[in-house]
C-alpha cells in the first residue's frame, strides 16, 4: 500500500505506491475491466484491516486512484487495449517533463509490454506501472506541475471527486499537486478510451520510434557515420497545429492528426534509409543518413515542407499543419544524439520566425533560448509574488467629453528585467504555457479595480483583450462570470476584444466561446482591425458589439492619404454592419476632432492621455480633462 515519504534535503511532500505491496492489492480482472476494485475495498474506504494505513491523506487518495480506474473503465467502456494506447501518452508526459517525472528504470515499459494485458488478465501489473511514476524533489515541483496539469482539466470526469478522497485541508499542497498529476494521467486515459472511430477503425498509436528508442537508432547511426567519416542530418518538425486540435476537437483528433502527416511523409518525401521518429506530442524528428553536406539538409526540408502544404483533413474539420523544421549535420553541430536533438529544437524554434520556416541551428539560437528561459522564470515569479501591475488608457467619450471607456493594459516591471512590454510579456506567457494564468490574473484583477472605480463615481466601460488561446479555453466564460459575479461587475460594462487573427482560422469554436459569452451580457470587440489575417465574412457572421481602429492607420491619418481613405472606409464598414467605433492613436487634436467628425464613439490616443495608473484614472478624471480642449465649437 502506499507510503508516506519526505525530503529531507527539499522539504518536499512525496508520496509514491510501493510496486511489490501494491501488485498483491486485491483487484478483479475480467475481460471487460468493468470492475478494477475488489468489494473488500469500497470506492471512498478501505477494509478494517488496513484502518491504521487511511488515516493517511496519501492512503485515501490511492483508495480514490483505484476506484477512479475503475469509473473510468466502467464510464467509457475502456479494455485492455486501451491501456497499451495510453503508454504512448504516459512517454509523451515523461518526454515533455523529463527532469520532473521519472519512470523507475523499465517498470512502464515491461509492464504494457506483457502479454498477459493484451488478454485484460493483468491489472495489478498496470497498477504497479502508474504507482511507479515518481515526483523529483529537486526539480521545483508545483509549478511544473501546475502547467502541465492544467493543459488537460478539459478531459475532467465526475471521478475526480474520488480521486480527492483525502481531507484536503490536511493535505499539503505538494500532495494536492501530485494527486493532480495522477489524475491527469488517467484523464488522458479517459480521452483516449473514448475515442472516435476512423476510417472504419480504432485510431492506432503512431507507428513511429519514440524517445527512447529513437535515441538508441540515432546513437547507433552515429557510431556508423563516424566510422565511415560520413555526415549525417537530423530534421526536427514542430507542428503548430497539434495543440490547437487537441483543446479544440481532442486528444484522440490530434493523434489521427500526427498519424495523417506520418503517412504523407512516408508516402511522398522520405527515402527508404531515411528514419522517422518523434520526440515529443508534436514533434517529429528525421534522420538523414549519409547526405553530402548541409544543402542536402535544407532541400530535405524544403521538400518536407512541400508536402505537408496542402491542409489535412480531420473529420468535418481542415487544419494546415503550421510546420516549422530545425537542421543540424553530424558532426558540425553535434556529436553526441542529445546536444544534436536539442540543438535541432533550438533551430526549429527559430524557424517558426524565419520567412522559409527552416533555419539551421546556429549558436545564437542558444542564447535566444536562454533569455526565453530566463523571462519565463521571472514571469512565473510575478505570478506566485503577484507582482504585475495594470495601466489604463482612457477613451474620451464623443457625447459626454468625459471618460468613456478604458483599455486595460498588462504592466509589468520586472527587478532583474526591468520594464518589460505587453507584447513580449503575452508572448512569453504563451511559450511558457502561462496564458491561461496570466489572462485569469489581468481579469480578475482589471474587474476588481473597475469595481473600485465605480465606487469613485468613475463608471465607463472596460476594456479587456484575450487570445486565441485563451478565448478557446472550455472554462473561460465560467472564470468571467465568476470574476463578475465576485466583483459586482455589470456585464454590459466590459468590452471583450480580441485580435482579428483569432477569428482567422475555424470559425465553429470561436463562435461557441462568443455565444457563451454574449449570454452573460458581455460586449465583445475586435481589435486592429485590418492589420491581420481575416475576412470581411468572418466579421459579419461573428456577434461583435464593437470595431476599434488600429493606431497604425490613426496616427497619420491627416498626412497619410491612404491612410485617411482607410479609416474613412472602416468607420463606414463598422457603421453598415452595426458597431460602435473606438479609435485608437490620436497623436494631436486635429486628428481627434476629424475623427469624432466621422462618427467615432471614443477616441483614445498620446494626445487624450498616456496610459496611467489606477490611481492617476480618478485624478485624470476630477481635473475635468475631456474633448472642452478640443474647442468643440469647431466640430
Amino acid at each position: 500500500m502506499p507510503r508516506a515519504i519526505r525530503s529531507g534535503r527539499s522539504g518536499y511532500s512525496i508520496w509514491r505506491m510501493n510496486p511489490r505491496r501494491r501488485r498483491g492489492c486485491p483487484i478483479a480482472s475480467n475481460a471487460r475491466w468493468s470492475r478494477a476494485v475488489s468489494p473488500s475495498i469500497p470506492p471512498n474506504s478501505s477494509s478494517e484491516t488496513d484502518a491504521a494505513v487511511t488515516d493517511s491523506a496519501a492512503e485515501q487518495a490511492a483508495v480514490g486512484l483505484h476506484a477512479l480506474i475503475a469509473r473510468l473503465a466502467e464510464e467509457f467502456n475502456a479494455g485492455p487495449d486501451t491501456f497499451v494506447r495510453v503508454a504512448a501518452v504516459f512517454r509523451d508526459v515523461q518526454e515533455r517533463a523529463p527532469d520532473l517525472f521519472v519512470p523507475a528504470a523499465g517498470v512502464l515499459a515491461a509492464a504494457f509490454a506483457a502479454p498477459a494485458i493484451a488478454d485484460g488478465q493483468d491489472v495489478a501489473t498496470i497498477h504497479a506501472a502508474l504507482g511507479e511514476w515518481a515526483l523529483d524533489a529537486e526539480g521545483e515541483p508545483l509549478e511544473r506541475m501546475r502547467r502541465d496539469c492544467q493543459r488537460f482539466q478539459d478531459a475532467m470526469t465526475r471521478g475526480t471527486l474520488r480521486l480527492y478522497a483525502a481531507d484536503q485541508a490536511q493535505c499539503t499542497e505538494n500532495l494536492l499537486a501530485l494527486q493532480r498529476f495522477n489524475f491527469l494521467q488517467l484523464a488522458l486515459l479517459a480521452s483516449l478510451a473514448a475515442r472516435s472511430q476512423e476510417e472504419g477503425g480504432v485510431v492506432r498509436t503512431l507507428p513511429t520510434p519514440e524517445y527512447a528508442a529513437f535515441m538508441e537508432i540515432f546513437r547507433a547511426a552515429i557510431e556508423s557515420h563516424r566510422q565511415e567519416g560520413k555526415q549525417l542530418g537530423l530534421l526536427v518538425l514542430q507542428i503548430g497545429k497539434v495543440e490547437q486540435i487537441d483543446r479544440q476537437l481532442g486528444l484522440q483528433k490530434g493523434e489521427a492528426f500526427m498519424l495523417r502527416i506520418t503517412r504523407r511523409m512516408r508516402e511522398g518525401v522520405l527515402r527508404k534509409q531515411d528514419q522517422l521518429g518523434r520526440v515529443s506530442r508534436d514533434q517529429f524528428v528525421c534522420l538523414l543518413p549519409r547526405i553530402a553536406g548541409e544543402g542536402v539538409a535544407i532541400l530535405a526540408a524544403n521538400k518536407v515542407l512541400g508536402a505537408l502544404g496542402v491542409p489535412i483533413p480531420i473529420g468535418d474539420h481542415t487544419f494546415d499543419t503550421d510546420a516549422a523544421i530545425g537542421i543540424v549535420v553530424y558532426p558540425d553541430h553535434g556529436t553526441d544524439p542529445q546536444t544534436l536533438v536539442r540543438n535541432a529544437k533550438l533551430a526549429a524554434r527559430a524557424a517558426r520566425d524565419a520567412p522559409g520556416r527552416t533555419a539551421v541551428y546556429d549558436p545564437v539560437h542558444g542564447e535566444s533560448e536562454e533569455r526565453q528561459m530566463r523571462y519565463e522564470t521571472r514571469l512565473r515569479h510575478a505570478l506566485e509574488q503577484n507582482t504585475l501591475g495594470l495601466i489604463f488608457e482612457p477613451q474620451l467619450d464623443a457625447q459626454s467629453g468625459r471618460i468613456g471607456g478604458l483599455e486595460c493594459t498588462l504592466h509589468w516591471i520586472d527587478e532583474q528585467l526591468g520594464e518589460v512590454s505587453e507584447a513580449r510579456a503575452l508572448e512569453t506567457a504563451e511559450t511558457a504555457g502561462l496564458m491561461r494564468e496570466v489572462t485569469w490574473w489581468i481579469f480578475n484583477n482589471a474587474l476588481r479595480q473597475s469595481a473600485e472605480f465605480a465606487r469613485a463615481g468613475l463608471q465607463c466601460k472596460l476594456g479587456l483583450k484575450v487570445s486565441a488561446s485563451g478565448l478557446l479555453q472550455s472554462d473561460f466564460p465560467e472564470f468571467v462570470d465568476r470574476a463578475l459575479r465576485t466583483w459586482g461587475v455589470p456585464p454590459g460594462r466590459v468590452v471583450i476584444g480580441v485580435h482579428e487573427t483569432a477569428i482567422a482560422g475555424e470559425l465553429a469554436p470561436v463562435k461557441d466561446a462568443f455565444t457563451r459569452l454574449k449570454r452573460l451580457g458581455l460586449r465583445l470587440g475586435i481589435v486592429d482591425f485590418a492589420t491581420g489575417a481575416s475576412s470581411l465574412s468572418n466579421l459579419a457572421q461573428l456577434p461583435f458589439d464593437e470595431l476599434q481602429l488600429s493606431a497604425a492607420f490613426v496616427h497619420d491619418m491627416q498626412r497619410s492619404e491612404l491612410h485617411g481613405k482607410l479609416v474613412r472606409a472602416l468607420v463606414r464598414l463598422a457603421r453598415d454592419l452595426g458597431l460602435q467605433v473606438t479609435a485608437e492613436g490620436a497623436r494631436d487634436g486635429e486628428t481627434v476632432v476629424a475623427l469624432l467628425g466621422l462618427g467615432c464613439e471614443r477616441v483614445q490616443g498620446p494626445h487624450v492621455s498616456l496610459p496611467l495608473t489606477a490611481e492617476d484614472i480618478l485624478s485624470f478624471e476630477k481635473s475635468g480633462a475631456g474633448l472642452a480642449k478640443l474647442r468643440l465649437s469647431d466640430l
